[in-house]
């Protein structure tokens, strides 16, 4: 069942990342417009997830809490479609962020438990969601063909609907004490470096994902070749989860996270040379490495340092930890790619040389008690 929860979450993303705009753009906003109404999330996301981390961990039914926010989310988009003016749309946007934004590393964080209740393999539940993300990515293309732009959000409500439903078929978790519900996340020094590691080579990822399209298509690179490129990286990213439960076991979390910041130094500075096509189709394979094996790094940092009673607000400040350095990265990422070009990405394989330095950090970083057992060196 969290398999079909990933999957109905992950669709909802799928409609919305390539085609919201065009239903934006059906509504009359400019593009300057457009790019508002993209940016709200972002910065929405930076309250909205600690804050349902919070309530989520205090009212302790994790179930039904996913269910209020894919409610809450798929009725703001409703209404989006019933009253289709500009201001009101902006301010939905705002509004359904609020529900949607946290649900993301809620999920992660009632997956993260059942994994460890119920031996459930989380890694393979998760890649359902990569493969339904990208399978609605090209039947809404095909559907737009036929379908007004206004079924866009149509299909994003129906699919959060179905995100809410199926939250409340999950497992139940083990009940968790008020006491325990009240201890907050045990993120000591070792914690906190992993985490922003985590965030840094994560937002790496910003230049690629603004300007990648934009660079490969001024290069003369045919559209049907950059949609296989992005398709091949979600394909290299499936595989990555379904072997996560072993990549666990073989390497420690701060250790993927140092693999992705090792990975993103080669791929982004590879980028920045501006390689040919064939070299590009091993370069987004690398992706799971860069995004995956950090994702994975860094959602199981924060379950070790969240208790049963506290994982969502420690999967959400892992989640806001990589929102504000997405947000940063992603400002610097337009100005940098203007006057550099495909230089630009040397960018990014800076912030993923910071990244790697942090996570190095981390693993020198002696266990302590706050991390769950006696102090001892690094091994």
């Amino acid at each position: 069942m969290l398999a079909t929860v990933y999957a109905a979450l992950f669709v909802a993303p799928g409609f919305y990342l390539p085609f919201f705009p065009v239903f934006l753009a059906a509504l009359g906003f400019s593009p300057e417009a457009i790019g508002i109404a993209i940016g709200i999330p972002m910065a929405v996301r930076l309250f909205a997830n600690p804050i349902a981390g919070v309530l989520s961990d205090r009212i302790g039914r994790p179930r039904r809490f996913l269910a209020v926010l894919g409610f809450g989310a798929a009725f703001a988009f409703v209404l989006m479609a019933l009253v289709p003016d500009r201001a009101a749309v902006l301010i939905l946007v705002a509004v359904a962020t609020v529900f949607w934004g946290p649900a993301f590393p809620l999920t992660d964080a009632f997956g993260v438990r059942l994994a460890r209740e119920k031996s459930i393999d989380y890694g393979r539940a998760r890649l359902w969601g990569s493969v339904s993300f990208i399978a609605a990515n090209i039947l809404l293309g095909v559907a737009l063909e036929v379908l007004p732009p206004a079924a866009i959000v149509w299909l994003i409500a129906g699919s959060l609907v179905l995100f809410a439903l199926s939250a409340q078929m999950l497992p139940r978790l083990q009940q968790v004490t008020a006491a325990d519900a009240a201890k907050p996340p045990k993120i000591g020094r070792r914690v906190l470096l992993a985490v922003f590691a985590a965030a840094c080579v994560q937002s790496s990822h910003a230049m690629l994902y603004a300007f990648g399209s934009v660079h490969w298509r001024a290069s003369g690179i045919s559209s049907s070749m950059i949609g296989f490129l992005w398709g091949i990286g979600v394909a290299a990213e499936v595989i990555v989860f379904y072997f996560a439960t072993v990549a666990l076991r073989r390497f420690s979390p701060v250790a993927l996270i140092m693999i992705g910041g090792v990975s993103s130094i080669i791929r982004f500075g590879l980028t920045a040379l501006d390689p040919p096509q064939a070299l590009l189709v091993p370069l987004m394979i690398m992706h799971a490495f860069t995004f995956t094996a950090t994702f994975l790094g860094m959602v199981s940092v924060a379950g070790e340092s969240g208790g049963a009673g506290a994982q969502g607000r420690a999967q959400t400040f892992s989640s806001a930890a990589v929102s504000i350095a997405m947000l940063l990265a992603t400002f610097a990422a337009g100005p940098l790619y203007a006057r550099y070009g495909a230089y630009a990405f040397f960018g990014s394989s800076a912030i993923a040389l910071l990244g790697l330095m942090l996570a190095i950090a981390s693993w020198l970083q002696p266990q302590s008690e706050a991390s769950g057992g006696k102090t001892v060196e690094p091994t």
